[in-house]
């Protein structure tokens, strides 16, 4: 049994090649019908020309100027092609050219009565069985008292017709091949794009995510494709290298307090220890534990606030007052760094969200902004409607953000600080703009190096509110 190829190349040439010679073949058919149309209607366009020119003859020459006329239209060799017939006005036959080759000609006494009754031409299409070919016949008047009746065969039309029929097979005979191998070229072109698609997803499937399709030009669809291609491609490079960075910075955060416990354990088996300072070694080792299980904890809430799955029991909340709670209580810790903390809150302001969730991210942002902000400096809080929004805003005149990772710092385990010196593991800012998305809302960064940066936390306004009342909060 063959099989055929499965393929879309293939597939494509025997649809081209289906289509091509259907349309030849309804192109041919419909010229060989418009033909034979074409050749039927000249044939009855000469019928009643020969009648109107042996009406002219008529009364020119009478009835013997148009018997002359018959017998010199009909050649010798002819007797088969044309016939004459001459009827009086009682329907007897006054005249007749040579019938010998028309024996089977009908005479239709009822059709001679209607044209001398209506005065109008009759035309028919008689199959005769002495004859091959069809033939077309006429009957009218050439004169109020002698009607004719003229006939002919349809011998030449058909042959010509019979002609054309055998070229239009041997048309579509040769087109056959020919369609066949233009339609499985111009199906190669049409998948050529899709085919070095193919070979490229191979080789990164082996591991070769460097590669891109890179294919001329070929329409728009197979150039959209290799666009959308190449772009998946590179977004795939910069997640996979997101990826690796991750990797890393999660094992050089897991190190630290695990070679701290091993430090600590070793010390207790290699030495004799007074039972208070067992106590100190286990304080150790309970603190460095609970620094991994923050660590984890905080990885899973950010997977669960990006994925959408985090607490969602919602409440009305005033944000006025939720971010004074948070200026008071990060006051001290301010204070403690020699950093000023002032902020400028407008009253009343509410948005529908979870407390908890918004309080940490809060804390986060605060957080960051004193840890890297230096001493003497001065942290900023800010709070204020912006049409149907609630904006807080969060500025430092600390170090400032390289612009290159100013689109990265919300990243997962991505800190600013690459030596990894200060506490933290890189998944506040990660935490805190996955829970303002699950709120509608938003965080934008600007920062400049060495001028400080500012961070504009947006919550959806709640409609159901009091109106707001302006209001300044200077510590």
């Amino acid at each position: 049994m063959i099989r055929l190829p499965n393929t879309l190349a293939f597939r494509l040439s025997i649809w081209y090649a289906i289509f091509a010679i259907v349309f030849i073949a309804v192109a041919l058919n419909a010229s060989y019908f418009t033909l034979e149309k074409t050749l039927t209607r000249n044939i009855e366009q000469d019928l009643i020309e020969d009648i109107g020119e042996f009406q002219t003859l008529y009364q020119n020459e009478g009835l013997e100027g148009v018997k002359r006329a018959i017998k010199r239209e009909i050649k010798p060799g002819e007797e088969e092609q044309y016939f004459f017939q001459l009827f009086d006005k009682n329907g007897k036959r006054i005249f007749s050219s040579d019938l010998s080759h028309w024996n089977d000609l009908p005479e239709n006494k009822r059709l001679v009565e209607q044209v001398f009754s209506n005065k109008q031409f009759v035309l028919q299409t008689l199959d005769l069985q002495e004859h091959e070919h069809k033939v077309k016949t006429i009957y009218d008047l050439i004169s109020p008292d002698i009607l004719l009746y003229t006939g002919e065969s349809t011998e030449e039309a058909q042959e010509l017709l019979s002609l054309l029929f055998n070229v239009f097979i041997s048309v579509l005979l040769i087109a056959v091949p020919i369609v066949s191998i233009v339609g499985r070229f111009m199906a190669k072109q049409a998948v050529k794009g899709i085919k070095e698609v193919s070979h490229i997803a191979s080789k990164i499937e082996k591991g070769k995510l460097d590669r891109r399709v890179s294919v001329s030009a070929q329409g728009e669809e197979i150039t959209q494709l290799v666009d959308t291609f190449n772009a998946m491609l590179d977004r795939i490079w910069v997640l996979v290298s997101e990826m690796k960075e991750m990797t890393d910075n999660i094992a050089h955060d897991l190190r630290s307090p695990l070679a701290r416990i091993r430090v600590i354990s070793e010390q207790v088996l290699s030495s004799d220890k007074a039972p208070n300072e067992f106590k100190s070694v286990a304080s150790d080792t309970i603190e460095e534990c609970d620094r991994l299980l923050q660590m984890i904890n905080s990885t899973l809430d950010v997977a669960e606030a990006e994925a959408g799955t985090l607490q969602t029991s919602k409440q009305q909340i005033n944000v006025s007052q939720l971010v004074q709670d948070a200026c008071d209580l990060f006051e001290a810790i301010a204070e403690q760094k020699e950093i000023k903390l002032v902020w400028n809150l407008e009253n009343n302001l509410h948005t529908h969200g979870n407390i908890q969730n918004l309080q940490r991210m809060l804390a986060n942002i605060l957080d960051n902004a004193i840890k890297y902000t230096p001493v003497g400096g001065l942290v900023e809080v800010a709070l204020n409607r912006a049409g149907e929004n609630i904006e807080i805003l969060v500025r430092d005149n600390g170090m400032g953000i390289p612009e290159a990772d100013q689109s990265r710092v919300f990243d997962r385990f991505f800190r600013c600080d690459q030596s990894r010196t200060l506490d933290g593991c890189g998944l506040g800012l990660s935490f805190s703009r996955a829970v303002a998305h699950s709120h509608n809302g938003d965080i934008v960064l600007s920062s400049s190096l060495e001028s400080g940066s500012c961070f504009t936390i947006r919550l959806p306004l709640s409609d159901s509110l009091p109106l707001v009342q302006k209001g300044d909060h200077l510590h």
